[in-house]
C-alpha cells in the first residue's frame, strides 16, 4: 500500500495545528502508529480519550479516497518525511503532517521567502504599496508567500507575477474548492508562472472560517519574514503576525497612511512591539542579502506603478521603465541638458543647500555619491536633502537617491 495513505489517516485524526501528531511521527512511523493504534492510545499519554476515538474510529478507507482523489486533480501529496517538504516549514510547532501542492516547491528550500499579509477590505493605497513591494521583492529573488484571498493578497501575488517572479498562495480549503471565485485565473497564473498552491486540507474540504486562522501559520512558516502592509485593529493579518514572532521570523510593517483612519490601525501595535517600519523594499532585504549571498540581486529593483482597475475587471498593473536601484551611480554633473532646464538656485536657500541644488540633476543620485562629491559626511547630506525635499525642490526615490522635483 502506498505509505502516504497512512500519513492521510494520521492528519485527518487531529485537529490541524496540533503540535501531537508531528510528537507521534518523531519515534515511529505512521504506518506503524496505524497498525499499533489501540497500544498507543493508551501507552501515550499525551494522547486524549477524545484522541484515542478518531484514531481507532477514521477509517483508513476515508484516507485512499483522499489519494485517489488528489490523483484525479493532479494534486501532489507531500508528507513530513518527503524530501521536498519545505525545510523551515517542517521545523515549527504543528508542522502539517501532509501538505496538498500543485506546482512547483522545489525552490523554496534555497531561495529567501517572505509572506504579504493584510485587510481584505484594501484601501487603494494599500493595494498600490501592496503591488509595489511585492513586485521589487520578487524582482530580485525574493518569493512572495500569501493567501490567495481579495484585497492584500491579491495585489501581492500580482505584483509578485508581474516581475516575473515565483510567488506562493497557502490555501484555508480544499485545492477544487473555487474560492474566491473571483482569484480563479490568478490561482491558475500562479500555477502557470512556475509557483505553487498549497495547503493542509483535503480536496473538498469547503470554506470555513476557524481554517484561516491555522492556515496562517503555515504562511508564517514558509517564510523567513511577514509583511504587513494594511490591516485594522481586528485582521487575521495580525495572527500571522504574531504567528511570525512566535516562530522567530522577522517582522516589517508599512506605517500608517492615517493615523486617524481605522483600516491602518492594526500595524500600530506591532510597530510598538518591534516589528521594522518598511518605508523602502530596502528596509526588508537589506535583512536577508548576507544570508542569502548571491540569491537576492538588487540591482534588479524596479520602480512598478500599480493601478487598481474597476470593480468589474482584474487589476492592472503598470510598471514604470526607470530602474530605482543603480548601485553607486556616478552624479551626473556633465549632463549638460538636464542642468540647463533646472532653474536657479532660490536665493534663500543656504550655502549647503544652495551647495546640493547646484550638483543635483533631475537624474536619481544615490546620496552617497553626492557625500562623496561634496566632500560632507553623510548625515549632512540626507539632512540637507531633507530640508530641500521639504521646501519640494527635491525629490526622494527608492534606495536612497534623490532628484530635483
Amino acid at each position: 500500500m502506498d505509505n502516504r495513505v497512512y500519513w492521510i489517516w494520521l492528519s485527518l485524526c487531529f485537529s490541524h495545528g496540533s503540535g501531537k501528531p508531528q510528537q507521534l511521527v518523531e519515534s515511529e512511523d505512521a504506518a506503524s502508529i496505524y497498525q499499533n493504534r489501540q497500544t498507543i492510545c493508551q501507552s501515550v499519554d499525551y494522547l486524549t480519550s477524545r484522541d484515542g476515538d478518531r484514531l481507532c474510529k477514521i477509517s483508513l478507507e476515508r484516507a485512499k479516497l483522499v489519494l485517489e482523489r488528489c490523483g484525479e486533480l493532479g494534486i501532489r501529496v507531500v508528507t513530513l518525511n518527503d524530501p521536498v517538504y519545505p525545510e523551515k516549514l517542517r521545523h515549527i510547532y504543528g508542522a502539517p503532517l501532509v501538505l496538498y501542492v500543485q506546482g512547483d516547491i522545489s525552490y523554496l528550500n534555497d531561495v529567501p521567502a517572505v509572506a504579504v499579509v493584510g485587510t481584505r477590505e484594501a484601501s487603494q493605497y494599500g493595494m498600490n504599496v501592496t503591488g509595489n513591494l511585492s513586485y521589487q521583492l520578487a524582482s530580485t529573488g525574493v518569493t512572495v508567500v500569501s493567501g490567495c484571498a481579495v484585497g492584500i493578497d491579491e495585489y501581492a501575488h500580482r505584483g509578485a507575477l508581474k516581475a516575473g517572479g515565483r510567488t506562493v498562495g497557502v490555501l484555508g480549503c480544499g485545492h477544487d474548492v473555487d474560492y474566491p471565485a473571483k482569484n480563479k485565473n490568478l490561482k491558475q497564473e500562479i500555477l502557470k508562472r512556475g509557483g505553487a498552491l498549497i495547503g493542509e486540507l483535503p480536496p473538498g474540504t469547503p470554506v470555513n472560517g476557524r481554517y484561516f486562522p491555522v492556515r496562517n501559520r503555515i504562511m508564517a512558516g514558509l517564510s523567513d519574514g511577514v509583511l504587513v502592509t494594511e490591516a485594522p485593529a481586528k485582521s487575521g493579518a495580525l495572527i500571522t503576525a504574531r504567528l511570525a514572532n512566535d516562530l522567530d521570523r522577522d517582522v516589517f510593517c508599512v506605517p500608517p497612511y492615517n493615523i486617524f483612519d481605522t483600516k491602518y490601525l492594526g500595524v500600530v501595535p506591532l510597530l510598538r512591539e518591534g516589528a521594522k517600519a518598511v518605508f523602502d523594499v530596502t528596509d526588508i532585504l537589506e535583512e536577508y542579502t548576507v544570508q542569502y549571498e548571491g540569491r537576492i540581486d538588487l540591482e534588479r529593483i524596479t520602480r512598478p506603478v500599480i493601478v487598481p482597475a474597476n470593480k468589474e475587471s482584474e487589476p492592472e498593473l503598470k510598471v514604470a521603465g526607470e530602474s530605482a536601484y543603480r548601485g553607486s551611480q556616478k552624479v551626473a554633473s556633465d549632463s549638460h541638458q538636464t542642468q540647463k532646464e533646472k532653474f536657479p538656485a532660490p536665493e534663500e536657500l543656504t550655502d549647503k543647500q544652495k551647495k546640493l541644488y547646484d550638483i543635483l540633476t533631475f537624474d536619481p543620485v544615490h546620496a552617497d555619491d553626492l557625500a562623496r562629491e561634496v566632500g560632507w559626511e553623510i548625515y549632512e547630506v540626507l539632512s540637507v536633502l531633507t530640508e530641500l525635499e521639504l521646501l519640494e525642490l527635491v525629490t526622494a526615490h527608492s534606495g536612497r537617491r534623490y532628484s530635483l522635483s
